[in-house]
């Protein structure tokens, strides 16, 4: 099936599973991408998706005009190269290209036939490593964190292959993937997925002689970098000549990927209409504090970052969810839906969040409530009916959050 790209730059979102593939296809992703098992660099976590999923990721993705990447982008160990042609000969009908960069999976993305795009786990900073692997026969480069906006403009125009660049989510301390932290500590090694993020946590300096001498690093977390924020000045870097912007969050949850994925389709369109200003910029900026945030930061764009981490702890985001139960049963012709409410209760005027794999991520207010034949103002355990638009499509078994 032929996919039509929205805009000449694509926009590319992250999908950690099912819910977060519809999340991105509803905030207006032109492209997703996603890992399958360990061979990822998300391939810790317990959200993945297996080789079973991949005819209905290409089917949802294609339907909706969007392409599939899959992320196949760790190091691979000589024990691990059969199970990289298992994923592969299963991808190859239903995903548009891999990410990847370790030789091996690139010879075998050409032996099957499968366009491929360079993972910035390759560290592509100059012109000349680009074009390195495009003799290769690589379609994209995704280029290295640490390019400034000269550089991407450089490499594009002297290299001649397209480009992608990061645009929002969370940055590595280190070069990326290339932190041997978690290693050291835990065993599990950021260049091959797993990395349990130490640097994102507080810590404690005792004086090795003075066991009662001791100092808790909490005003400025010296390891954890801020998340990347590029809304401020998305105009220089689209006009730098890129040709796709991802968003990073392949950990995050749905909301998180269709407020940010929604937010920088706005941001794009606006751009391509000549409306991006700052007023527009000021909005989407606000929209994308109300999810998962660390302080924002301008990455490598406007030179070497200085005195760039984080100076909170954890999540910046002033909107907390809470989890109300599930959807009993949607009633479209009527506009209601039934939900069991098992645990936090919720009144009229409350924002309610349903999510699920199929349904993806939808938001609405809370007009009334009625349970039986009585109207409340307060949502007690069991199950109540609540508007909701017929057009807004939810699913039994569907989980039902309140924002506050």
């Amino acid at each position: 099936m032929a996919v039509v790209q929205k805009n000449a730059v694509e926009l590319l979102a992250p999908a950690g599973d099912f819910t977060c593939l519809q999340a991105a296809i509803q905030g207006g992703a032109d492209a997703v991408y996603f890992g399958v098992g360990e061979l990822n660099m998300r391939g810790g976590g317990a959200r993945n998706f297996s080789v079973d999923d991949f005819p209905e990721i290409g089917r949802r993705a294609h339907e909706a005009k969007i392409k599939v990447y899959l992320a196949l982008n760790v190091l691979v160990l000589p024990s691990e190269l059969s199970r990289v042609d298992d994923i592969l000969s299963n991808a190859k009908d239903h995903v548009d290209a891999v990410i990847c960069w370790d030789p091996a999976v690139i010879t075998r993305c050409r032996a099957y036939g499968i366009p491929f795009h360079i993972s910035t786990q390759a560290s592509v900073a100059n012109a000349e490593s680009a074009r390195f692997y495009k003799d290769l026969g690589a379609k994209r480069i995704v280029l290295a964190r640490e390019c400034s906006l000269d550089d991407v403009r450089s490499i594009r125009s002297e290299a001649d292959i397209p480009v992608e660049v990061f645009g929002h989510g969370a940055m590595c301390v280190s070069v990326s993937g290339r932190c041997f932290f978690s290693q050291d500590v835990f065993g599990l090694s950021a260049n091959r997925g797993k990395c349990l993020q130490n640097c994102r946590r507080k810590y404690r300096i005792t004086d090795s002689e003075d066991e009662g001498a001791d100092f808790e690093l909490g005003e400025n977390y010296v390891l954890s970098a801020k998340d990347m924020c590029t809304l401020p000045f998305l105009e220089m870097i689209l006009e730098a000549g890129v040709d796709a912007l991802k968003i990073e969050g392949r950990g995050r949850n749905a909301e998180y990927v269709q407020t940010v994925t929604r937010a920088y389709r706005t941001a794009i369109d606006g751009w391509a209409a000549g409306a991006l200003d700052d007023q527009l910029k000021e909005k989407l900026i606000a929209s994308v504090k109300t999810v998962f945030h660390r302080d924002f930061s301008s990455g490598f764009y406007m030179g070497v970052p200085v005195n760039e981490f984080a100076q909170s702890y954890g999540n910046c985001s002033k909107t907390r969810k809470e989890i109300v139960g599930i959807v009993e049963n949607q009633y479209r012709k009527a506009g209601a839906v039934a939900i069991l409410v098992q645990s936090h209760s919720f009144t009229v005027g409350d924002t309610l969040m349903i999510q699920g794999p199929t349904t993806g991520v939808v938001t609405f207010a809370v007009t009334s409530i009625r349970q039986e034949e009585d109207e409340l103002d307060t949502a007690p355990r069991g199950r109540v009916t609540v508007p909701l638009d017929g057009e807004l499509r939810v699913r039994p078994n569907d989980k039902v959050f309140i924002l506050q």
